[in-house]
């Protein structure tokens, strides 16, 4: 096969896998569907390659899973799923926290980014809040990802960046929508608030402290006992 046909395979590929998320985040496919490859070349019209390519990152997200002799599959988020992401989620950022204290003190714009990361992500969690809809919720969250990702990753430790990257942390936060309110949102955007704050003041325990408050919180939110 030549490079051009790869690349455009592989532009198809990435296509087709942000319109099935959408369809899974909009529970147009719900948990548990099967995702057959032949019904999905007829549905894009087109060949297997970049179908089962799109699959592949659909996975590598966390968002569908491979089962055998079935396929693929939209994953099932379960509380009990939710919950152990959410403890290793905290244990991994707060063993980042004196990391990102330390590059805050001697890196400008990694502050300012985490400063413009937090507004965006409460500008966000705002228009959710004003217009409580299943896209401005899942955009939300989007930029939620973006907020903790950024403090792990100022450990710059590839290894630790990785396993968190392979939490796939934020997939299923889609499911959530329900379980939220105004209120609830409300609190998230305080809780980020309080997380960068002491982020800002280089406050490694304030900074620990501010994110099991959020994580317990979202696990409580979730339905859990905290």
């Amino acid at each position: 096969m030549d490079h051009a046909k790869q690349h455009e395979e592989g532009l198809l590929a990435n296509v087709i896998a942000e319109q099935l998320k959408h369809k899974i985040q909009s529970m147009e496919y719900k948990a548990g569907d099967r995702l057959p490859v032949r019904k999905l070349c007829e549905d894009f019209n087109t060949s297997e390659t970049p179908v089962k390519q799109a699959l592949n990152q659909l996975a590598a997200t966390g968002l569908v899973v491979a089962t055998p002799k079935c396929g693929m599959r939209v994953r099932t988020f379960t509380f009990s799923d939710m919950k152990n992401v959410l403890e290793a989620r905290l244990m991994i950022e707060q063993f980042c926290a004196r990391d990102a204290v330390l590059r805050v003190r001697r890196d400008a714009d990694y502050a300012d980014l985490m400063r413009g990361t937090l507004e965006e992500s409460d500008r966000c969690y705002r228009r959710c809040i004003e217009s409580f809809t299943k896209e401005n919720f899942i955009r939300a969250h989007e930029t939620d990802g973006k907020l903790h990702s950024g403090l792990v990753g100022a450990s710059q430790n590839p290894e630790i960046v990785n396993l968190y990257r392979t939490l796939n942390t934020h997939a299923g936060m889609f499911t959530s929508f329900e379980k939220h309110t105004p209120k609830t949102l409300q609190q998230v955007i305080r809780q980020h608030d309080d997380i960068v704050g002491a982020l800002l003041l280089c406050d490694t325990d304030g900074l620990r402290s501010a994110l099991e408050m959020h994580l317990r919180s979202t696990l409580q939110i979730l339905g859990g006992d905290g």
